[in-house]
């Protein structure tokens, strides 16, 4: 007893000592948890301790056993009152509409006054409590329903209306009932449809180069694009209808199509009145309709006589193509200055340099080379986020000999093309983290006397996929599928195999694999956005005699000796080209040069190279065309390669001997490889060569149709002198651009079968407008009398004063008549049951039809007062070195 009493005396001793603690400090933070807890607890749990704890404030804590709304929002759904077709609805989204396990029953009492409404589930338990309407709330609920889902029908059913039930955005518009005698309906219905996207922002770019001033270091201006895509269809009543689809980013004109169309009935004079995208086809053979106008056209009925009248200008073309045994067959002639641009390159001066020593025994191509690798990069501009570097375009870049400025020459040039050819690369090398910043190379290339966008080209690049272009291994030029656009840069870097070394060019993927996607890489430049014509400065280096011209080196790698066939898979067979010369003096086509010591009466075929075996690969010339693929021609792409750099340039003239100066200056059109394209073609006392020929395309039962959107309806195919019938002997696709053969004896015939066609007119030079009337007079059903008048007249093409002949505008009248009678014949057909062994049913008929036309030529009014005349040379572009004196 005595142990207990001194256990609780230490107990109480404790306590008091601890409160004693507590009580000097209030419990703050700084005490442990529990001790606040204990703070807050003894007083409430202790009452004989609040005489030893002086007075300090406490922490009460709220009393958890009284419960407390929430200030979070809530949901709070209310079960629907009354009967189901009360008029008052649930009107929360979330609450779902009833399962389909439950059943509504109305019945109507005995009374026949009101109505009973159950809602059980099955048929045993209710699921709310039955309900009772009267009798005018039920038809009342009933008629509303109806009228509801009728309109609900209505509404779906519509043109343009989801049947979600989507509200219109230009509503009908009602006219009275005037407009009913004139359109056939009262409502105006107008369903646009398409999207305008307007974007606007601005960039401003700020350049710390301490040379440039403080107004240049600041660059900026405000971005605006639109784009409309639209597609009208307006129509009132059911005769007047509206058609219109308009797109700012349509390629061409034609793309977009207006087209208003007044349709009468069958009882009135005004059949149809067409204004916008018209058409004429005409039944008469000798008198050809057009397919692509565009104008007003209308058609009348008086009677018997039926009217087709139309006012409008020719958008497009007449074609055709010819096809022979199932293969296609066309003719090709082609300017000499008419070679592809921007699309084929040689990847360096090297490969340039050996060209024509790589192809001078052909077939044998002798160059020792083998590309290996190749990496193709463009400028980005088509918002592709794949395959994107920046990079850095190098125009000297592993050049031996063509080196553009002269401290990047190498002492000991090596003679092959590689990054050690001359020390621009181990430069750019030496430069370290400065030579690779976005932000540094720039100044750190001006600082080594570089140029922008003549040296080199920084921009944000793509890498080609190898689907994207094709390259020569052994010669060393690269053809894309694409030509490039001004703007853009081309940069490659390629690994290569010669005399049983490896080289390598530019910087490869395992060369960049580390480096940073903020920093640059270093590729061979063969394209910038300058053409490098007439930009060259001789004084960079003196040493070098290529700069005599004043072009840059990247002018001389784009290849000028491909010209496009614009076919593909050509065949051996059949295959024609020469190379033909228009004398100004006798006026005809020479396939030979009547001067010259050594190439006088030799064709020009061979004298470029492009004839030097038989059929049989012996090395005699035959005066045919050698048909090598991938070496003198692209069978795939349809392309003519010249195996010579500069066939019309310097190897031309080394087929002249030194004395013969006159005929150089007469025959040789350099001015083709020193100049731009435009430029040289207006040289036109040069330009007198020219590639003729036919080609044939690979024999299948389809046809394909050169051009841009051909007109449909304007397709016809004839095999002789026979007519085909679209449908049953050939089926037209118009969105492809191809005509299916569907008769095959039509292609294994000996006729040769001629597709004449209508294509859209990219560019038109002389305006055309055609106006004419077609009149069709049916007497009966079998016969009908048919009269065509058309006149067209073309416009000289503005800026133009003086007409060059073959280029003059016309001015012509062609009017025919037509007359087509059938008749069934039951005579004939018993005629023919008297002959012996034949026996027939069915029945017979007499076709005749004929045909007269006759072309009334004109001439146009031309300029200046001048009527009919045309000039053979007006002199004004012509460059001649003599001087004409007294």
């Amino acid at each position: 007893m005595t142990h207990g009493k001194k256990s609780l005396a230490a107990s109480i001793v404790v306590v008091a000592s601890l409160l004693t603690w507590l009580s000097q400090a209030e419990p703050t933070g700084a005490h442990p948890f529990a001790l606040r807890q204990l703070w807050n607890w003894l007083p409430a749990a202790s009452p004989s301790a609040l005489a030893i704890v002086p007075d300090t404030p406490r922490t009460v804590l709220p009393d958890t056993s009284i419960y407390r709304s929430s200030r979070r929002p809530k949901i709070a759904p209310q079960d629907r009152i009354g009967s189901p077709l009360s008029p008052q609805r649930r009107r929360s989204p979330l609450l779902l509409d009833l399962p389909s396990n439950v059943n509504v029953e109305v019945t109507p009492d005995d009374s026949l006054q009101n109505y009973d409404i159950r809602e059980s589930i099955g048929s045993d338990i209710d699921f709310r409590d039955p309900t009772r309407v009267s009798f005018e709330e039920y038809s009342r609920y009933q008629q509303q329903r109806v009228v509801r889902d009728y309109f609900r029908t209505r509404s779906a059913g519509l043109d343009g209306e989801s049947v979600t039930g989507s509200r219109r955005l230009i509503p009908r518009i009602y006219l009275g009932p005037i407009a009913d005698r004139i359109f056939g309906g009262s409502y105006v219905d107008i369903k646009p449809q398409g999207a305008v996207t307007l974007r606007a922002g601005a960039r401003f770019n700020r350049n710390r180069n301490p040379l440039l001033t403080l107004r240049q270091q600041r660059v900026g201006d405000f971005e605006y694009d639109q784009n409309l895509n639209l597609n009208v269809t307006g129509q009132i009543g059911e005769k007047l209808r509206l058609t219109f689809n308009y797109d700012t980013k349509a390629a061409f004109d034609f793309e977009n199509n207006m087209k208003l169309d007044y349709t009468g009935y069958e009882t009135d004079i005004i059949r149809k009145v067409e204004l916008g995208n018209v058409s004429l086809p005409l039944n008469n053979s000798l008198v050809q309709g057009g397919q692509n106008l565009f104008g007003i056209k209308t058609q009348l009925q008086f009677g018997k006589l039926g009217i087709t009248a139309v006012a409008s200008t020719l958008r497009g073309t007449a074609d055709e193509v010819r096809v022979q045994n199932g293969a296609q067959s066309r003719l090709f002639e082609l300017k000499a200055s008419q070679y592809e641009r921007d699309r084929h390159f040689f990847l360096s001066h090297f490969f340039r340099e050996r060209y024509d020593a790589a192809l001078r025994n052909l077939p044998t191509v002798q160059s020792g080379i083998e590309i290996r690798r190749l990496e193709v990069y463009v400028t980005n501009d088509n918002r592709t986020t794949d395959n994107l570097r920046n990079v850095v375009t190098l125009m000297d870049l592993a050049e031996p000999t063509r080196v553009y400025r002269r401290q990047f020459q190498n002492p000991s040039p090596r003679v092959v093309a590689t990054n050690n050819a001359n020390t621009e690369f181990n430069t750019l090398a030496d430069g370290g983290a400065q030579a690779r910043g976005e932000l540094t190379v720039d100044n750190f290339l001006v600082g080594q006397n570089l140029v922008k966008t003549v040296d080199f080209e920084r921009v944000r690049a793509r890498k080609l996929d190898p689907r994207e272009y094709t390259f020569n291994a052994q010669l060393g030029y690269l053809s894309l599928n694409t030509a490039l656009l001004p703007e853009q840069v081309l940069g490659v870097s390629y690994e290569y195999l010669y005399n049983g070394e490896v080289y390598k060019v530019g910087e490869l993927v395992e060369d960049y694999a580390n480096v940073r996607q903020d920093e640059v890489i270093f590729l061979k430049m063969l394209k910038a956005t300058n053409p490098g014509v007439g930009l060259a400065d001789p004084a960079a280096n003196p040493s070098n005699p290529n700069l005599a011209s004043g072009n840059l080196p990247t002018w001389d790698l784009m290849m000028k000796n491909i010209y496009p066939l614009n076919a593909s898979q050509l065949n051996r067979d059949n295959f024609q080209l020469q190379v033909v010369y228009k004398d100004d003096q006798t006026g005809v086509d020479l396939i030979s040069l009547k001067e010259g010591e050594r190439i006088a009466n030799r064709p020009l075929i061979e004298v470029l190279n492009l004839d030097n075996v038989n059929p049989n690969n012996d090395r005699n010339p035959d005066g045919n065309f050698d048909f090598f693929p991938g070496i003198t021609i692209d069978p795939e792409q349809g392309k003519i390669i010249f195996p010579v750099v500069e066939p019309f340039g310097s190897y031309l003239q080394t087929q002249f001997t030194a004395t013969e100066t006159a005929l150089v200056d007469k025959y040789v059109y350099s001015e083709l490889y020193t100049q731009t394209q435009s430029d040289a073609q207006q040289v036109q006392v040069k330009d007198k060569f020219f590639l003729k020929g036919r080609f044939q395309a690979t024999a299948t039962d389809e046809i394909a149709l050169p051009g841009i959107r051909v007109a449909p309806g304007s397709v016809r195919v004839r095999s002789g002198s026979t007519l085909l019938e679209e449908g049953r002997d050939y089926q037209v696709f118009y969105d492809q651009a191809k005509v299916k053969i569907l008769n095959p004896s039509y292609l294994n015939s000996a006729n040769e079968l001629r597709v004449e066609f209508e294509k859209d007119a990219v560019v038109q030079i002389q305006p055309r407008r055609l106006v004419g009337a077609r009149f069709d007079y049916r007497l009966n059903q079998d016969i009908n009398f048919g009269a065509t008048v058309l006149h067209l007249r073309e416009n000289q093409a503005p800026g133009i004063n003086r007409v060059s002949i073959g280029d003059e505008p016309g001015n012509n009248t062609i009017y025919g008549l037509d007359v087509n009678i059938r008749r069934d014949s039951r005579v004939l057909t018993k005629y023919l049951d008297m002959l012996p062994l034949i026996a027939t049913k069915e029945p017979s008929s007499v076709a005749f039809s004929g045909e007269f036309a006759r072309l009334v030529p004109g001439r146009s009014q031309l300029g200046r007062g001048e009527n009919g005349v045309s000039y053979i040379d007006d002199f004004e572009t012509a460059r001649t070195p003599y001087s004409l004196g007294a």
